[in-house]
């Protein structure tokens, strides 16, 4: 008699590896969320130790600048990519993804996505009054 054994958790297509000390990282996670019933995505706290040692390839520095995905052959992909990838994935949001590799509109969206990821800890005065997210904005920067 062979003892039950559940079968293993499929692989997802995307890993997104975000920073869940970013209010607003967590809030668009969780946005996404529900969208991927399907569970092709991941979402992992680049933060958890568990992150660097699964994708040796990510740069942690890199990382805490845009948010990165890596797909199910170890590509990393950065910002707005990776958010176009993301996209691909869900239902419905394949025209936007579409959009987002039109050479023009990636330029545009990838400068707005850079603006957002540099001042994604100014607009969570909250969350940041414990004086934390200072370590993540540039020197001087209040």
């Amino acid at each position: 008699m062979e003892a039950f054994s559940p079968a293993p958790k499929a692989m997802p297509e995307l890993t997104v590896l975000y920073d869940g000390s970013c209010s607003l990282c967590r809030a668009s996670v969780a946005r996404v969320r529900p969208f991927d019933a399907r569970g092709r995505i991941e979402f992992l706290d680049l933060h958890e130790p568990s992150a660097l040692q699964r994708f040796p390839q990510m740069d942690l520095e890199i990382a805490m600048r845009w948010m990165q995905a890596v797909d199910g052959r170890g590509r990393v992909f950065s910002g707005v990519e990776a958010w176009a990838r993301i996209g691909l994935l869900l239902p419905g949001w394949n025209l936007l993804a579409w959009i987002l590799f039109v050479p023009g509109v990636r330029w545009i969206a990838g400068k707005i996505y850079a603006w957002i990821a540099r001042n994604r800890y100014r607009w969570n005065r909250e969350a940041c009054a414990d004086g934390t997210c200072s370590l993540h904005l540039p020197t001087g920067a209040k």
